[in-house]
Order: structure tokens, then C-alpha cells, then sequence
């Protein structure tokens, strides 16, 4: 097992008993050749908040120790001008802007063919507007479906489902009337929303009828489908008030019921992914560490840990002890988590850039980051060939 550390926040900035124990200071170390690290760090994540953010969450990552990182930070560092007194290199300080296109030039050469990086990074992508039209479907539509003895998600209905009123609802809702649903939808599932007092059952459920009839009169043929979705998730009420009914009505210890808990949080998903996928990709052992923040409590690395192996014992990819350890550090004390934010990083950019955003760093580094991007992402119905379309995201900017 790795070493660590276990007495009371050694290595991490985060106080207090929910950061006490799955810490680490001592630096990640591939030589024994028992297992191989992955740093990754997140960007664009505010846990189950989900709107009035960046429409992205990008979590990226890097098979790499602290010893490889460390060298290959320190030539970055020269190479790029910058400064030692910063005492990370960090993407949104150091590589962002007009004026950084030579860093991310150099940036760029490490992900290359032929680079220390390349092969060994990844970025996986969540579209968040998909992400809740998701939830939508699998909380309501599956289980009222399940009810009447039919089964859509084994046969890919449900994901079509989900598809068509994410892709289609900002066209047939206009975007400001798109945007109030997916805003009603997250605060209704979020766990700040345990005792319903802020969006209740009838506080959704009027926003689905208002959509809905919204949709209907629309004359464009890109309204019918999200018409439909809508008129399904409008007979889903008695199932909303059962999951009113059953989340906890205080806050309660991750362990049985974490996964509920975390409904709407997209590292559920996206951490065990990429866990489960670089298992596949390298072999062997992972010892996981991630970058310390204040959502990433013990209790869920404790989720996220067993759900890493639960995802892969299921598709039958993994041995049962494919993942080690997981772990939190401080990016300052290992170089390999400024390794992963700067990936992280750049994949937000790209993913801005590719939603319209006219921005010089994605304009850069979307050639670099279309190849990271996982394709098992969450990402409507792109792959990771289209975040590298100039016509795409220009079409968007227009």
C-alpha cells in the first residue's frame, strides 16, 4: 500500500476532520515497479452545481510520479520564462492570454508525438447541460418506464432520450427557457436541496409543463423531440416525490447512501472513468492522486475509490485490486498534479473554444487536445475529433 499520511492534515491545505485521512505528502515514486501513479486534477468543477457555471467540466490526467514531473516542470519552466518565485505552474496564471502563445507552444510539444507526455495524459470532458438531461431521464423516466415493466436503459432509449432533449431543448426553448429547466432540474436533485425547501416537487414539475407546452407550439421541427421528452418527464411526478421522499432529510456519513447523496455530482462518475480506463490502458496496479480541494472529503474519495472498482468488476475489465489507493495532495508539493492541471486546463479552454468562445488559447491547443479527449466522456453526440473543428466552433460563434 502507499504511504499515507495519516495524522491530522500533513500535506494538504484543507482543515478540519473531513480532510484527515487519506492524505499524502511524500512524494509519488514509479521506481519500485509495484504499481504506477496517475495525477488528476479537475477544472470547471463546483460539485452539484451545475448552472451558472462554464458548460464543461474537464477532469484531466497524467501517468506520471513526482521524480518524471518534477523535470519535465523545471525545462517547462526555463524554456517558458517563467518565474521560480511562482511556486506552481499553473495553467489559468501562466498559459492563458494573448500573450502566452509561446508557453502554450511549448506546452503543446510536451503532448505531442514525441513529447514525455504524449501518450500519457488524458482529458475526459463532461457536457453538464447533457449531464442533467441525463439525470432527468435515468431518476424519472427509467424508473417510471421500470414501473410499467419496460427496461430503457440496457437497450440505449434512455441515453437517446437524453440526447434529444439536450440537443434539442435549447432550440426548442430558446436558450434562456432551456437554461431555466436545467436550473430548476439541478437545484430539485441537489443535495443542498434535502429538505425540498428551496425547488420542490411542484416547482419542478410546473417548469416541465411550462416547457413542455412551450415546445409544443413551436413550429420548427427541432421542437418535436424535446416535446416529447418533456411530455414523458411531465408524467413523472409520482416518481419525483418518491426521491423527495427518500433523500435523507440531514446531512449523513458517505458510506450506504453516498451515491445518493451525490446524485448530481459529476466526479461520481467521472473519477471511477478515468480510473477504470488508464487501468485498461497501462495495466498493472494505480495508486490515484488527486489535487486537494475542499469537495473532495475523505468520505468521497471513499466513494469515488470503491466505485473506481465496483465499475470495473461490472464490465468485467479489472481485477479486483486494479486500483491501489486514492489519495489528496497539494499541487505545490507534486509536480505531477501541475502536470494534470495544466492538461485540465487546457481541455477547459478547448472546450469553451468549441462552444463558441472566442479565446486565444483554445485557438491554440484545440489541434493538441482534440487527440486527449476521452471518448468515453459524457458529450451528447461528439467525439473527440469534433474539438478539433474549426467550421464547428466557428459556426458557433456566429
Amino acid at each position: 500500500m502507499s504511504e499515507r499520511n495519516h495524522a491530522r492534515n500533513p500535506g494538504t491545505g484543507l482543515l478540519g476532520p473531513n480532510f484527515s485521512r487519506r492524505n499524502r505528502q511524500a512524494p509519488t515514486d514509479d521506481t519500485a515497479g509495484e504499481h504506477r501513479w496517475m495525477a488528476i486534477d479537475e477544472s470547471g468543477y463546483h460539485g452539484d452545481q451545475l448552472h451558472g457555471h462554464d458548460r464543461y467540466m474537464i477532469l484531466g490526467s497524467v501517468a506520471i510520479d513526482d521524480a518524471e514531473a518534477a523535470a519535465i516542470v523545471d525545462t517547462l519552466r526555463r524554456d517558458a520564462g517563467i518565474q521560480q518565485s511562482a511556486t506552481e505552474a499553473k495553467f489559468q496564471k501562466m498559459f492563458t492570454g494573448g500573450g502566452a502563445g509561446q508557453r502554450r507552444r511549448l506546452l503543446g510539444e510536451l503532448l505531442w508525438p514525441g513529447g514525455p507526455l504524449h501518450d500519457r495524459a488524458s482529458v475526459y470532458a463532461i457536457d453538464k447541460h447533457y449531464f442533467v438531461a441525463a439525470k432527468l431521464v435515468s431518476l424519472l423516466l427509467e424508473e417510471r418506464f421500470h414501473a410499467l415493466g419496460y427496461d430503457i436503459d440496457s437497450n440505449g432509449v434512455g441515453r437517446q432520450l437524453a440526447l434529444d432533449l439536450a440537443t434539442e431543448g435549447p432550440r426548442a426553448l430558446g436558450r434562456d427557457g432551456f437554461d431555466r429547466l436545467i436550473a430548476t432540474a439541478v437545484g430539485f436533485f441537489a443535495k443542498r436541496n434535502r429538505t425540498g425547501d428551496q425547488v420542490t416537487v411542484d416547482d419542478l414539475y410546473t417548469v416541465i409543463r411550462e416547457s413542455y407546452a412551450y415546445a409544443r407550439r413551436r413550429k420548427a421541427p427541432q421542437a418535436k423531440k424535446a416535446a416529447e421528452v418533456l411530455d414523458m418527464l411531465r408524467k413523472t411526478r409520482p416518481e419525483a416525490e418518491e426521491f423527495a421522499r427518500e433523500r435523507p432529510a440531514e446531512a449523513t456519513p458517505t458510506g450506504e447512501h453516498g451515491l445518493l447523496d451525490d446524485t448530481m455530482d459529476p466526479l461520481v462518475t467521472a473519477v471511477p472513468t478515468v480510473i477504470l480506463h488508464a487501468s485498461v490502458r497501462y495495466g498493472g496496479k494505480l495508486q490515484v492522486l488527486a489535487d486537494d480541494q475542499r469537495l473532495l472529503t475523505d468520505d468521497k474519495l471513499d466513494v469515488l475509490e470503491r466505485g473506481a472498482t465496483a465499475v470495473g468488476l461490472v464490465h468485467g475489465l479489472i481485477k479486483q485490486d486494479h486500483l491501489q489507493d486514492l489519495v489528496r495532495g497539494r499541487s505545490a508539493d507534486h509536480p505531477s498534479l501541475q502536470l494534470a492541471d495544466l492538461v485540465a486546463g487546457a481541455g477547459r479552454v478547448v472546450a469553451r473554444w468549441h462552444d463558441g468562445e472566442d479565446d486565444p488559447a483554445g485557438d491554440d491547443l484545440h489541434p493538441v487536445v482534440a487527440p486527449l479527449v476521452d471518448p468515453g466522456g459524457l458529450l451528447m453526440e461528439e467525439g473527440p475529433e469534433d474539438f478539433a473543428r474549426v467550421d464547428t466552433a466557428r459556426a458557433k460563434r456566429r
